[in-house]
């Protein structure tokens, strides 16, 4: 089972995040885990009229911040029965004060709904969102459309999808998927995007060559992950197009994803990780994985 026995859902009292809450509470409660509601009250910024200096921080007055507390108290109350439940209320900065909670109090896993406006609602990530999963370590469950709440059924997901690209982070992404799968006695099944082939006279043959060689290489991650029972999809094109498309056909309740090295250099939140997770039809958790160590 996986070590999960603290999970941030931070909260900002909108449709969106108590759809999220579905999900926290299921893994809350698959694990015994602490589930921790964190609310951060932005400060308030006002620019001088002269325009000859920057903007001046205002504390966020206490009738706010008792209001919003009260909130907080309120929020899910009647949802989390049977629920370890710890509220937390800041004020700052939310991207900053989120990292730092979840870096400080050593979060397993955190909550957040991705959210987008009008027509281009697919093609948005929420700033907070973004910024988190680009500065976290912990890996993070963001879903789309979470307004719409999903029945409590649906959040304890059935059909768990882990979409790899066979690098070095493959198979401890492939690890935490199928033994999350496993935890939730959900079906698994491994998805794996073939670039496109260039046009060209040997085509017809390439293409079953190397789709060959992706099923073989998937197989042997299963194996090396301990992954008894998983189906294999591996298909030619986009790759974020390609996972996304077949989370859709194929059903899939959770779709796992890498989204960067462990490495420390930053910039974990990849172009790809971030086209699926805001394209995908079904909520993403991304990890940032280690992979196998570096030669000094």
């Amino acid at each position: 089972m996986l070590s999960i026995s603290r999970i941030l859902l931070p909260v900002d009292f909108s449709d969106r995040c108590l759809g999220m809450l579905q999900y926290a509470k299921a893994a809350a409660a698959k694990y015994s885990a602490e589930l921790i509601l964190l609310h951060v009250a932005n400060p308030i910024y006002e620019v001088p009229p002269t325009g000859l200096s920057g903007p001046l921080f205002i504390p966020v007055p206490k009738s706010i911040i008792t209001e919003q507390g009260d909130d907080l108290e309120k929020f899910g109350a009647d949802q989390l029965e049977g629920i370890k439940v710890r509220r937390v209320l800041y004020e700052g900065n939310p991207e900053e004060q989120i990292s730092g909670f979840a870096e400080s109090e050593k979060i397993d896993l955190i909550a957040m709904p991705t959210h987008g406006y009008g027509g281009f609602r697919q093609f948005l990530v929420g700033s907070v969102t973004a910024k988190v999963l680009h500065d976290v370590d912990c890996p993070v469950l963001t879903g789309v459309h979470m307004e719409e709440q999903p029945a409590a059924e649906h959040a304890r997901v059935s059909k768990v999808l882990c979409a790899i690209d066979l690098g070095p982070q493959s198979l401890d992404i492939l690890k935490w998927a199928s033994q999350l799968a496993a935890d939730f006695d959900a079906q698994f099944g491994v998805v794996h995007a073939v670039p496109p082939l260039t046009p060209g006279d040997d085509l017809d043959w390439k293409r079953p060559e190397v789709f060959n060689v992706a099923r073989q290489e998937v197989e042997t991650l299963l194996s090396a992950a301990g992954s008894v029972e998983a189906t294999i999809h591996i298909d030619e094109g986009d790759a974020a197009k390609t996972v996304c498309h077949f989370a859709k056909e194929a059903g899939a309740g959770l779709l796992v994803i890498g989204r960067g090295p462990q490495d420390g250099t930053g910039g974990r939140l990849t172009d790809l990780a971030y086209a699926i997770v805001r394209q995908s039809p079904c909520p993403v958790v991304s990890i940032v994985a280690a992979g196998p160590p570096t030669a000094a």
